[in-house]
């Protein structure tokens, strides 16, 4: 039988150290351009092969990251793991993705750092298992304010930036009376929120309309089924149904019974902003099928960007964070602290105006 051919071996038969032929084959180190052809060229001819494992155990890198993210039924999420996942190909890293979230497990992996969409999950990991599991962690928050019990990175969404942004685009179409449609009790709608207030109270200071924020916002409670999927940290996997597409789609569910709570209310609003663009498709689902037509009734704005806003039937205006680009940065920050480039511990994202066809123009011409 022919011998297999060691990193000796190719030492050997290239005159170097296998230091060298370490540096060449697991392309760390420095090693002249000119001597890294050499090596990789003989190790080729002589079929060497080095075992993936090996290689891991003695750099201590698998240059394999995990993704733990509780839901993957949600275009938002579908997109930033296809971000993460493309990033990290780029750079010659793999993603794991864990829906489970059983965070003890994680010592069965051979990963080299930690990546989270959710800053809650990343919590929980950080306080439980991170503790005594040193692996570099990045997290996307919403929450410019929230403290971790040890510093981490951050790939932040600018809460402050995407709705006033979204307040200034329909201000500029000539909406005044800009209400909410928000999931309730859930702690980044209550960021928006208070965004959202703040800036229209001094609206109301500043233009002297005396306006009834209360009656402008629409809040929607979460069914047990639905909270799952909505920061439920230990949540039970479930296909989504194909009645009437988004039957158990949390956040379209949440749209759907806010649309609901509009058609029964009195509220003078001539333009919603809502959480994000999932609610904002079951709202408008909801009031379209009992006649309110949008945008010629109602104006509906969302947050987010998601893909599927190109296949819908009516495509949304919104403020897009665009999902995919936080997954390729927040890969991007791991990687780079993984190659010791020292990325910011805090990394802002730039949302911007995605135009649909659901806000309306109201300004007197």
């Amino acid at each position: 039988m022919k011998k297999t051919a060691t990193r000796a071996d190719v030492a050997r038969a290239a005159g170097v150290s296998v230091a060298s032929v370490s540096r060449a084959v697991n392309n760390s180190g420095y090693i002249k351009k000119d001597t890294k052809e050499r090596i990789l060229e003989i190790a080729k001819n002589m079929g060497y092969n080095p075992n993936p494992i090996a290689l891991s155990l003695q750099s201590q890198k698998t240059r394999q990251l995990i993704l733990y993210q509780n839901d993957i039924i949600t275009s938002y999420n579908l997109q930033f793991f296809n971000g993460a996942t493309r990033a990290a190909y780029k750079r010659g890293y793999s993603i794991f993705l864990d829906i489970n979230c059983e965070f003890d497990k994680i010592r069965r992996h051979l990963v080299d750092g930690v990546i989270f969409s959710l800053e809650a999950l990343a919590e929980k990991y950080i306080n439980t298992v991170g503790v005594n599991y040193y692996l570099p962690v990045v997290v996307t928050s919403n929450d410019a304010s929230f403290s971790f019990a040890h510093p981490v990175h951050n790939v932040l969404i600018d809460n402050h930036k995407v709705v006033n942004m979204g307040i200034d685009y329909l201000m500029n179409k000539g909406h005044r009376k800009i209400g909410m449609v928000l999931q309730d009790k859930g702690k980044n709608s209550e960021i928006r929120y208070r965004i959202w207030k703040t800036r229209m109270e001094q609206y109301k200071r500043d233009s002297g309309i005396n306006i009834d924020l209360d009656e402008l916002v629409i809040r929607a409670e979460i069914s047990n089924s639905e909270n799952m999927h909505i920061g439920h940290l230990d949540p039970t996997l479930r296909l989504q149904s194909s009645d009437d597409n988004y039957t158990n789609y949390a956040s379209f569910s949440i749209g759907k019974r806010a649309a609901e709570i509009y058609l029964k209310s009195n509220t003078s609003a001539t333009a919603l902003l809502c959480f994000n663009d999932d609610i904002a498709y079951g709202f408008i689902r909801g009031v379209e099928k009992n006649g309110v037509r949008v945008p010629e009734d109602i104006s509906v704005m969302g947050i987010d960007g998601i893909y599927l806003r190109e296949w819908l039937e009516k495509k949304i205006t919104t403020v897009s964070i665009d999902p995919e680009n936080l997954g390729t940065l927040s890969t991007n920050v791991m990687i780079d602290i993984l190659e010791d480039k020292n990325p910011k511990y805090i990394n802002w994202t730039s949302p911007k105006i995605l135009e649909g066809e659901t806000v309306k123009d109201i300004t007197v011409r």
